[in-house]
């Protein structure tokens, strides 16, 4: 697969997972749920990776470019985000379990990361 295609591959997956959280919290599949609310936005950071040719195969490598990104004068709120949107990872492993209520709370910050990371300006090239 080409880089463009890959980037627009995460982008896809990122809105995808982003749709199937309400079906996982519909059949209350909360780990699920919570899982796919993670999954959206590692998708979407893993699109701006590939964008810039950075590696992002491993949770500690996104985190690294978010951090990259932040340095690159991405807006501040993106590591809050971030934080957030991990938290939602974390929760999979069963260290934090997740109400139904909190995971519809996450929807809408975790879509908020994604677009703020869709905005990004095109990698200089």
């Amino acid at each position: 697969m080409a880089p463009d295609d890959r980037v627009d591959y995460y982008r896809a997956q990122s809105r995808h997972f982003l749709v199937l959280v309400d079906d996982e919290l519909h059949r209350n599949e909360l780990e699920e749920a919570a899982n796919k609310l993670w999954g959206a936005a590692a998708h979407a950071i893993k699109a701006v990776a590939e964008a810039r040719s950075w590696q992002h195969n491993g949770h500690a490598l996104l985190e690294t470019a978010v951090m990259r990104l932040l340095a690159e004068g991405a807006p501040p709120r993106l590591s809050g985000l971030y934080d957030l949107a991990s938290r939602f990872h974390r929760g999979f492993y069963g260290d934090q379990p997740f109400t139904a209520n909190q995971i519809y709370n996450g929807k809408e910050p975790v879509a908020d990361f994604i677009q703020t990371l869709e905005n990004l300006p095109d990698p200089q090239t």
